[in-house]
């Protein structure tokens, strides 16, 4: 009784916070005993990650059946729906979402704005917070409140590499490996807003740091330099523009292209293109200073319409558990969030685990403040130009990133 007690008091902080954050009607959760029933959960994941998510839900529903005396039979029911999609589906209609979905951190502003999920108490935030750290719970803030549980962490860019053509110095710094005799291009996908802003990070700017809106120097002097050197590399077809991982794939594997900057995510394909020769790392260094990316995660959320609150947040708690997190890596291979598990021995012989962990250091968290097409379509809008040529001089990008600024704070009022 004593875990069903504390369960339903957890249940009750959820459904008061959001209750405070959505101006819903007054609810009472009673921590007395009711009648067995049978308890369903839905669960939206990638195509990825079903075989983890099916399996470990399942061993979440014996244990959550066994353990509370009000549940007659428990079932989770496992649906692909990416974290690229997961937020546009529920926002078309929430009461027919999952419980419980996965989502990018970066559309949490859309969510939280349209009440759609549940705001976690303090009691939750800190056992969140014993397992995934302070910089992954950071991930999870907007409007004032913590919204999620991080499985993953999400940085835009580590580098892919051929180790046949560059060597693990080669590509400490990306002006050696541009002119490394005999190499390709390096591939990036250039007017990508997410996987772009590596140029903006690289040059020291802030992007609504620590949730302040009034912070944006994407217009600074710094950037400008970089993207102007970076509008002569895509001249010079030294660096080169990609679409997605099946085209980058195929270019490391028929050796047009020695290396690309792209997300962990793909790495099974560049493993594949490159057999023996793959290689992953950090980012290399731009100009002497380590290049930095913008990052987040991707976490669990809570349906606010969920008809089992106390349930659903059990199953993300056990989800993003360092056992789970543990099974997650040695099924899917993803790089945990849990801190604990950057020493554990598999986890530690991982590359792209390895560079994901060093690239950690110089990743910037983004907290979003808006709906992204606020501001990720106008500056995706502006490195299209840049990588189709129209914007081939400092004076041009100066302009044109003077405009970008000026738009962005507009939208946000």
């Amino acid at each position: 009784m004593k875990k069903r007690i504390l369960a339903l008091s957890l249940a009750a902080a959820m459904l008061v916070g959001a209750m405070a954050s959505c101006n819903a009607k007054e609810e009472v959760v009673s921590s007395q005993a009711v009648e067995a029933r049978d308890i369903s959960l839905t669960l939206w994941g990638s195509e990825q990650d079903q075989d983890f998510l099916k399996e470990v839900s399942a061993e979440w529903a014996t244990k959550y059946a066994a353990e509370h005396d009000d549940a007659k039979s428990v079932e989770v029911k496992v649906d692909i729906k990416g974290e690229d999609v997961a937020t546009t589906d529920a926002l078309n209609d929430i009461t027919a979402a999952a419980d419980v979905f996965g989502v990018g951190n970066n559309q949490l502003a859309q969510l939280t704005a349209s009440n759609a999920i549940y705001k976690m108490p303090d009691s939750v935030v800190e056992q969140i917070k014993a397992v995934v750290g302070d910089a992954a719970l950071s991930s999870t803030f907007c409007d004032g409140g913590y919204y999620g549980f991080p499985y993953a962490p999400n940085t835009a860019n580590i580098l892919f590499y051929n180790k046949s053509v560059f060597t693990a110095d080669d590509v400490k710094t990306i002006e050696g490996m541009l002119e490394k005799e005999g190499a390709g291009p390096i591939l990036a996908n250039i007017s990508s807003s997410w996987d772009s802003m590596t140029w903006f990070a690289s040059s020291g700017c802030e992007l609504f740091t620590g949730g302040d809106k009034t912070v944006n120097t994407l217009n600074s002097d710094a950037a400008v330099k970089t993207l102007a050197w970076l509008a002569q590399q895509i001249a010079d077809k030294k660096i080169v523009y990609t679409d997605g991982n099946t085209s980058a794939a195929a270019a490391l594997k028929d050796g047009s292209a020695s290396a690309l900057l792209f997300q962990d995510w793909a790495k099974g394909d560049f493993q594949d293109a490159l057999g023996e020769n793959f290689g992953v790392a950090e980012l290399p260094t731009l100009n002497g200073e380590h290049m930095k990316c913008f990052g987040g995660s991707k976490l669990l959320v809570l349906n606010a319409n969920t008809k089992e609150p106390e349930a659903a947040l059990d199953l993300a708690q056990y989800i993003i558990s360092e056992d789970s997190q543990l099974k997650r890596f040695e099924k899917v291979g993803q790089c945990p969030t849990a801190p604990a598990l950057a020493t554990n021995e598999k986890i530690a012989a991982d590359p792209v685990v390895a560079a994901d962990v060093a690239q950690g250091a110089y990743t910037i968290i983004n907290q979003p403040l808006t709906d992204p097409s606020d501001y990720w379509t106008l500056e995706a809008a502006v490195m299209t130009d840049l990588r189709d040529g129209k914007l081939a001089t400092e004076e041009d990008i100066k302009k044109a990133l003077d405009t970008l600024v000026a738009s962005m704070n507009e939208k946000l009022g």
